[in-house]
């Protein structure tokens, strides 16, 4: 019987066996098929699928058995099928070639801000900061996402994050509370105001759209820009008075307990840059100074 046909019939039993190899049964089964003297020999064991051909063919006189073919089928394995472990950092992550890779902020640093409009990046005249001290930091503790295509370019990644932010009040002046506001006070004679500062902690959940291409040595190219949404909580300001230890002169100070930001982010492989824009005012409406808030620094992702 010639070769080609005995593989045609093996690949014809193949269903049979991987349909047999569903029945409850011992680790290993086995399935012999027998065509004109011929034998075909099924092998199911754990993971995979082994199929031999055997021909008769006569050796020395005598007719033999001799194998001309061996096959091996695999299982297939759902590589892309994700667990609640990869969303979180610090995971070892098999990385393939041409996949989807989420770029939410993993570890952030940068200068905060305040400006009086919205979208604009000048410095507030109704806080003047001291911007080399005003600054931010946190950390991406939760990552997921949803790519729209087998190899993507385009995806949707959703992160929550944790952090730290300072406001560094320059010149003898304190964020006080001032019948029933937030109000910058200047000091005087009695009365003077060092290294004043206002900051709060906040958790920030990021929502964005993300391009992202690869390069011929594996590494990523990616833009990302979407709403962020901030919690703040334990709101201080906080002065040196009259020289001495830093006290605390206030807290809440009429600080809005939600926000939503405007969140832009680029970079290269790991690394990356980002810009934060608050959408509206830092402060309660005629409880604070109208200023919107915004930074920009670099980001490592994980």
């Amino acid at each position: 019987m010639k070769t080609r046909t005995f593989i045609l019939t093996c690949l014809l039993a193949m269903p049979a066996g991987h349909l047999a190899a569903q029945q409850p049964a011992e680790p290993e089964q086995r399935a012999t098929v027998t065509t004109r003297g011929d034998s075909i020999i099924i092998l199911k064991g754990k993971g995979d699928m082994r199929i031999k051909v055997y021909e008769d063919q006569l050796e020395e006189g005598e007719e033999k058995e001799v194998e001309i073919y061996e096959g091996v089928y695999l299982e297939k394995v759902d590589a892309d099928k994700r667990t609640f472990l990869d969303a979180l950092p610090f995971i070892p992550k098999k990385k393939r070639y041409n996949s989807y890779e989420p770029h939410n902020s993993g570890l952030y640093i940068g200068f905060s801000r305040m400006s009086n409009d919205f979208l604009s990046f000048g410095t507030g005249k109704q806080a003047n900061l001291d911007l080399s001290q005003s600054w931010e930091f946190g950390f991406n503790f939760l990552s997921v996402y949803h790519n729209f295509k087998k190899n993507p370019h385009w995806g949707l990644n959703f992160g929550a994050n944790w952090g730290y932010r300072s406001f560094s009040i320059d010149g003898n002046r304190a964020l006080l509370k001032t019948n029933g506001a937030s109000v910058l006070t200047e000091g005087d004679e009695e009365t003077g105001y060092s290294k004043s500062r206002l900051r709060h902690f906040f958790f920030r959940i990021p929502v964005t759209l993300e391009w992202q291409q690869q390069l011929g040595n594996h590494r990523l190219i990616f833009f990302n820009a979407g709403p962020e949404f901030e919690i703040r909580h334990g709101v201080k300001s906080f002065s040196h008075i009259n020289g001495g230890k830093k006290q605390t002169v206030g807290k809440g100070m009429y600080v809005r307990p939600v926000g939503v930001n405007l969140l832009a982010q680029a970079g290269y492989g790991n690394l990356g840059i980002y810009l934060r824009y608050s959408t509206y005012g830092l402060f309660q409406k005629d409880k604070g100074m109208e200023v919107s808030p915004y930074s920009f620094g670099i980001a490592w992702y994980w």
